[in-house]
């Protein structure tokens, strides 16, 4: 399946030039947080600047004295005393800069996500799902999380650029002019060329973040995809496009990053360079002379930093763009002017009553779609008592006409082109206004649920009526058939029971304020009682005095006797626990380790190129001969030619081999989806399998390299320092390795025990957060209608507020342990120094190498930088990688229940027992004894089923909501397996499920799951015989997200067309195929139908009972999940023009 580029809503005339300015893009504009930020980091900066001058004097002083005067340790006291208040000072500044930039990332991140969901759910449901929600959550969620990095490090290291070089660079001007030349020379190349590269890369930028949303998309359509792909045997296939998807967005980040890292990569040759150039000046003047050797030691000191800090920004750049990028688009959809006029907020003055007799008036209402109007100029009258239905007026009628649109208008999710709205003599025209919707009760479609149970969700829809509507609850529910379902999580609920309680809903507001009913098919997929009952209830709302606009293709069922209220099981799958083990060694990579190894030769050239530097000045003020200190010159350029590349190389290589990691998990999860099939993995949470395949395994790609590969480069290059200090002296060695060994365990001890659990703890919060940003997203429409998107908005802020704090506590941690390894290494330098120093004294050292074995230490400590994030790191790591553990044992091999593929023509099912040896005819179906049970139910949805249907039959399957028939098709189908007994259905099956499961993709590319070799001819055959012949012209418009929206009525009418493309079915399942239908096209293709089908076993859920009496033979799903057989064919006028031959041997249960 192809996903094409989604197409995105219109951005008004926000100006993107505008809003990308400058290095700090949108954000000025947006949060409070960056301004004290930014304000905040600026004076830590100048202060640790200052610290920094003192630091180097007290060094470069105290080893001057050693290396010319030859003092101890005694005689440099004094100034180590005060290099060691420098680097407790510095410790003390880092922490509180980490801290600072952090807890700004957590509150910016609050701020834009609730901005954009504030602006989301303004604009509507009709604008969110042109969107895309599960694009509008990415952005919302991963985007904007990717601002961690601009906030922890570009932001600080950009202040750090604009405060620290000039501080530094008058020290050394004062100190040795020459020196400060160069650096002012070189030090403006540095941005100079990082802008370069960034304008370069600043489009590509904006394309791998398009990737990453159509990824995103495009792996939670596959999720939710999942049951029609595999009774189509096209699951498994899917995963070569997982990994066809995940290959292209590794080519393209891969791309980006080797053009973004090339900045990094012309920093540090600038810098490297630089340095090496002042080193080098420095050496040749104090060979002649001309420069005292504490002036050169202080400026070998201070010129890295003043490159550092230009180095620091380029090298995060890369990491600030993605969330640069989201802030962009945050701004875009905050800047886009609404379609329709500007109103006033607050300049509508409501009545304060509605007058008992008021009236629902339509002028002239239009609808632009697609370059049609439905409806066109449609107009009407209702009052109360009336029941209005939206059929044999004005074009309305068919499926596809406008009903849905026109009740879309009058809840204001869309914006008319014509017309005009009055209700009491009030003209509305603002009805996306509470004060409005608060007079609506809405019975959708496609009820979409967000409370945990039913009870939950009804109390929900009450949020904006007046209190004590809450009381009439029960009675709600029972009028729609739907008491027995007071206490069931709503995830758990067929579509029937979905319907009910989208009735009940509706029904509650009724009792409390609102006065006109919006019914939309409120009776689709209702058996003839319950739907007769939904009726009666609806005819009470009108002599109650309410206003009813019925959208109906249903004519009205005579009043039947009303079933019992009973309890059963869940027809859906209720959250269940999956079990796995973790193999965090999975996760390394031969790749991973090889960039692992050129980080540690990256940062030895960095010890290498200091170590050289300090012996080079410390032995040119003893100037000897200028050739004896040739190599060291020709040395300290290799090393920071080498240091640059083989960083840019670590980068790269580091970066793909994640992308690749991440690819291999996603075919891997994918997989192992399919094989625990559409029924288990319904068991996940809301949205679960989709965030297992980009949240869980994104989170594993980007911390893998952060937990592997600093302990690896600290222990190379600690042990490559620690041999070198030893070699030069043995006790400084010591005190190094010790140094290193203490920082790399106090810095993440200390980042742990001040965190604790908050970084899993963040994990997990941003799960949760994500999770209600698509429920959110999800529920729009119902949330808007019944005014409880601000409470469901509230208890997301709740969440994210909750999220943000422990972002804070995570980065006291990371401070915490930052200001720990500072301080170990700041004292190894100060030991060492004194160590040094004494040697020398006693004669046991040559004086020129005791720089060396000073500055090393500060070479070192980038090697130890890392390991306490990479600790916290750690169990967010393992906890993503404990949640993918099991859906990747069972793309191993563990093949659970009901979850088979069912790939090619063959179709065979075997249960919980295999019928040994007995050969099922094709488009035979065989049942005996079989109980089934859907993931995580008490007990089976049915139960003692043993049926035998021979080929040709044509079977309708019918009964009340919620008895089990959809189950009865899931089983055919292969979604479950039998608990007990053997199933048997060969031959290749068609399905056409109850949810049409239409994915954001073109209409050819969701025909083609049926069957990826049906060309345009055999689409629009299949588009006819499913009473679409207008659609064939339409193969390539895109459905869903950024697309077309097609009817209810469309929507059934495209999956029936997919299922009619499955070349050569012997079985075929189809469940409720002329739901949304009003009557004369129903009965068209119940007729096309019966004859295109004719000779094939058809097994057909329906609640028409014209339907059902043309059936060969009719099944009854009846309460406990018994099937009973009601009548032999004969006995209801079975005769041979309708598909049944007299010889045949007759179907028999």
């Amino acid at each position: 399946m192809r996903i094409p580029n989604p197409v995105r809503p219109r951005t008004g005339d926000a100006d993107p030039s505008a809003l990308s300015s400058g290095p700090l893009g949108a954000l000025p504009h947006l949060s409070a947080s960056t301004r004290r930020a930014l304000a905040a980091s600026g004076l830590l900066a100048l202060v640790n600047a200052l610290a920094l001058v003192v630091q180097a004097w007290a060094l470069a002083s105290s080893l001057a004295d050693v290396v010319l005067r030859g003092f101890g340790a005694d005689g440099i006291a004094p100034r180590l005393g005060v290099l060691c208040c420098a680097v407790l000072a510095r410790a003390v500044l880092s922490w509180a800069t980490e801290s600072v930039s952090a807890r700004a990332a957590a509150g910016a991140k609050e701020e834009l996500r609730a901005l954009l969901l504030d602006s989301a759910l303004r604009r509507g449901p009709e604008w969110i799902d042109g969107y895309g929600a599960a694009e509008l959550t990415t952005l919302a969620t991963k985007g904007l999380d990717s601002l961690d990095a601009y906030f922890t490090r570009y932001l600080p290291a950009l202040v750090t650029a604009a405060v620290v070089p000039p501080v530094i660079g008058a020290r050394i001007l004062v100190a040795d002019w020459p020196a400060a030349v160069t650096i002012l020379l070189t030090v403006p190349l540095i941005p100079l060329f990082a802008w370069l590269v960034g304008r370069y890369t600043e489009g590509r930028t904006k394309r791998a973040a398009d990737s990453l949303q159509r990824m995103s998309g495009h792996l939670h359509e596959l999720v939710r995809a999942l049951p029609v792909l595999t009774a189509f045997g096209r699951a498994k296939a899917q995963g070569e496009a997982v990994r066809r998807v995940s290959e292209q967005h590794r080519r393209r980040g891969v791309s980006t990053l080797r053009i973004a890292f090339l900045s990094a990569l012309v920093l540090e040759l600038c810098s490297s360079l630089s340095v090496a150039l002042v080193a080098v000046g420095i050496g040749m003047r104090l060979v002649s002379g001309e420069l005292p050797l504490e002036t050169g030691l202080l400026v070998l000191v201070l010129a890295p930093e003043c490159y550092l800090p230009l180095r620091a920004a380029g090298a995060a750049h890369h990491a600030s763009e993605d969330g640069l990028e989201a802030v962009r688009r945050v701004e875009l959809v905050r800047a886009e002017r609404p379609r329709g006029p500007e109103r006033e907020p607050g300049a509508r003055r409501w009545p304060d009553e509605w007058p008992a007799d008021a009236r629902l008036s339509v002028n002239g209402l239009s609808v632009l779609r697609r370059g049609t109007s439905t409806p066109d100029g449609l107009s009407f009258t209702a009052g109360p008592g009336e029941i209005l239905r939206l059929e044999g007026f004005a074009g309305i009628g068919p499926s596809g006409s406008g009903k849905s649109t026109t009740i879309a208008a009058l809840l204001g999710f869309v914006t008319p082109d014509r017309g005009s709205l009055h209700y009491g003599g009030v003209e509305i025209d603002d009805p996306a206004a509470d004060r409005w919707r608060s007079l609506l009760a809405w019975i959708p479609q496609h009820p979409v649920f967000s409370g945990g149970t039913v009870e939950d969700e009804l109390l929900l829809a009450v949020t904006d009526q007046p209190a004590g509507t809450s009381a009439h609850l029960e009675r709600a529910l029972d009028s729609s058939g739907a008491g027995h379902l007071r206490n069931r999580p709503v995830d758990t609920l067929s579509t029937g029971e979905r319907q009910r309680v989208a009735v009940a809903r509706a029904l509650l507001r009724l009792r409390g304020g609102a006065r006109i009913l919006l019914a939309d098919e409120p009776t689709a997929h209702l058996d003839t009682a319950t739907a007769g009952r939904v009726e009666t209830a609806i005819h009470e709302a009108a002599s109650a005095g309410a206003v009813v606009v019925l959208a109906s293709h249903r004519r009205a069922s005579p009043r039947s006797r009303e079933p019992e209220a009973r309890e059963h099981e869940a027809a859906g799958a209720p959250e269940g626990e999956l079990h796995g083990g973790a193999r965090l060694r999975d996760l390394v990579t031969a790749r991973g380790l090889g960039g692992a190894g050129l980080g540690v030769l990256s940062l030895m050239s960095g010890v290498a190129l200091t170590a050289t530097s300090a012996w080079l000045i410390a032995r040119a003020a003893q100037q000897p001969p200028v050739l004896t200190l040739s190599v060291a010159a020709v040395g300290v350029r290799t090393f920071a030619l080498s240091r640059a590349v083989l960083r840019y190389t670590e980068r790269l290589l580091t970066h793909d081999a994640a992308f690749r990691l991440a690819g291999g998990l996603r075919r891997a999860l994918w997989e192992g989806l399919v094989r625990l099939g559409p029924a288990r993995a319904a068991a996940l949470a809301r949205g679960e399998g989709a965030a297992r395949l980009v949240d869980d395994t994104d989170t594993v790609r980007d911390l893998v390299p952060r937990v592997f590969v600093p302990p690896l480069i600290a222990a190379g290059v600690g042990g490559g320092a620690v041999v070198l200090q030893a070699l030069v002296l043995p006790s400084a060695g010591a005190l190094l390795a010790v140094a290193l060994l203490a920082a790399g365990l106090a810095g993440p001890a200390v980042a742990l025990a001040v965190q604790r659990r908050a970084a899993a703890a963040v994990a997990e919060g941003r799960r949760e957060v994500s999770t209600r940003v698509l429920g959110l997203l999800e529920a729009a429409a119902e949330l808007l209608s019944f005014g409880a998107a601000g409470s469901r908005r509230a208890e997301l802020a709740e969440a994210d507020s909750e999220l943000a704090a422990r972002a804070r506590r995570v980065a006291a941690g990371e401070g915490a342990a930052g200001a720990v390894v500072t301080l170990f290494m700041g004292t190894a330098v100060v030991g060492c120094t004194a160590l040094a120093a004494r040697a020398v004294a006693r004669g046991g050292l040559a004086p020129e190498l005791a720089p060396l074995l000073a500055l090393v230490p500060l070479a070192a400590t980038e090697a130890v930088s890392e390991l306490p994030a990479a600790a916290q790191r750690w169990r967010p790591l393992r906890a993503a990688r404990e949640r993918l553990a099991p859906l990747l044992a069972d793309s191993r091999g563990t093949v659970p229940d009901g979850a088979a593929d069912r790939e090619g023509t063959s179709g065979a099912r075997a249960g919980g027992s295999a019928l040994p040896n007995e050969p099922t005819a094709a488009g035979e179906v065989r049942l005996d004894g079989v109980d089934v049970r859907w993931p995580g139910a008490s007990a089976p949805a049915l139960r003692e089923v043993t049926l035998r249907v021979p080929p040709g039959t044509h079977v309708a399957v019918v009964g009340e909501s919620g008895r089990g028939k959809s189950t009865l098709l899931a089983l055919l189908a292969g979604l479950l397996a039998p608990e007990v007994g053997t199933a048997n259905a060969a031959g290749r099956v068609s399905w056409c499920p109850q949810d049409p499961q239409l994915v954001s993709t073109t209409v050819r590319e969701n025909l083609r799951l049926a069957d990826p070799e049906a060309d345009d001819e055999r689409m629009a055959g299949a588009l006819r015989s499913a009473a679409l012949p207008d659609w064939a012209g339409r193969l390539d418009e895109v459905l869903g997200t950024g697309g077309t929206q097609p009817s209810g009525g469309q929507a059934r009418r495209l999956a029936l067309a997919r299922a009619l493309l499955v070349p050569g079915p012997e079985l075929v399942l189809l469940d409720e195929p002329t739901a949304h239908l009003d009557v004369d096209t129903a009965d068209e293709l119940s007729t096309r139908l019966r004859d295109e089908l004719r000779g094939r076993t058809v097994v057909r859920v329906t609640h028409r009972e014209c339907e059902a009496a043309e059936a060969d033979l009719v099944l009854r799903v009846t309460e406990g999940g018994r099937v009973e057989e009601e009548g032999a064919p004969a006995e209801r006028g079975s005769n041979d023009e309708r598909g049944v031959g007299r010889n045949r041997t007759e179907p028999s249960l």
